[in-house]
């Protein structure tokens, strides 16, 4: 069966939910996080956001970031429970897209670090493809019980959760914003 690609893709709904939420904010300063070739970033630049940073694991993946020349800083990290080597309260927003999709890769261990870096009524704004959440709730890569328990510990609060159609494909993909406390 042959799939298209219809409407939205991943990187443009990822940016189009940062856009969204901080519409009347273009000087904020932007983590993109698991950025590989810098997909979400150019969606952004391209929306008039020219404050962001970009975090991969791969320097390969960030090199060919580098040459859309829109990051004004990479940084090869593993995305984990290590601590990173940037500030506390440092980002007014950190955006994942597809980051959560196997072992690994990006898994929920990851929150606390990126509450740590994110200011105070900032936020953290993730898309995942719908299709692929059971098998990331069984695995431990992205589990409902982290996220509420972030929640319940008064470290952020969920804005937004909901499905959105074409993330992937016929896939849909599940928007989550959570707003730093």
């Amino acid at each position: 069966m042959e799939h298209k690609m219809v409407g939205r893709n991943p990187p443009k709904m990822g940016a189009d939910e940062v856009v969204k939420i901080l519409a009347d904010r273009k000087g904020a300063l932007i983590l993109d996080c698991a950025s590989g070739t810098g997909q979400v970033g150019l969606e952004l630049y391209e929306q008039g956001f020219h404050h962001l940073h970009a975090l991969d694991a791969c320097q390969a993946m960030l090199d060919e970031a580098a040459e859309k020349n829109i990051y004004s800083k990479l940084i090869c990290a593993f995305l984990g429970p290590n601590r990173l080597d940037i500030n506390d309260d440092t980002y007014d927003c950190v955006v994942l897209v597809g980051a959560f999709i196997a072992a690994e890769h990006v898994k929920d261990d990851c929150f606390e670090e990126l509450i740590r870096i994110v200011k105070p009524g900032g936020y953290i704004i993730f898309v995942v493809n719908a299709s692929q959440l059971a098998g990331c709730e069984k695995m431990g890569i992205l589990r409902a019980s982290t996220l509420q328990r972030h929640c319940d510990n008064g470290l952020w609060k969920q804005i937004d959760k909901r499905m959105e159609p074409n993330y992937i494909c016929d896939s849909e993909g599940l928007v989550h914003i959570f707003q730093v406390l």
